[in-house]
């Protein structure tokens, strides 16, 4: 489970299909996902393994969080998630 923090997931159902979340932990058998606008670090969203899709690209949100040195803000997240879409359009 620990290896996932700091990197991207898309829910497969639910209201909030299809959109990009950054995972900022697990709790209780769920991942916890932001996105740094709706769904802040303050209030993360709570999504099962099954209903998520998993997508390894972030190297720079994964060492923010596993470094501990700095905190992550909802700022982060948001560079984080505008830069990654950026790439997926621009291949």
């Amino acid at each position: 489970m620990v290896k996932e923090i700091g990197g991207f997931a898309v829910p497969k159902a639910g209201h909030d299909k299809g959109r990009l979340y950054v995972i900022v932990g697990y709790e209780e058998g769920k991942y916890l996902l932001v996105d740094g606008k709706l769904r802040t670090l303050e209030r993360p969203r709570r999504k099962q393994k099954k209903h998520l899709e998993f997508i390894y690209a972030q190297d720079d949100l994964r060492e923010m969080f596993s470094e501990g040195k700095r905190t992550v803000r909802n700022e982060d997240i948001k560079r984080a998630i505008k830069l990654h879409a950026a790439r997926v359009h621009t291949e």
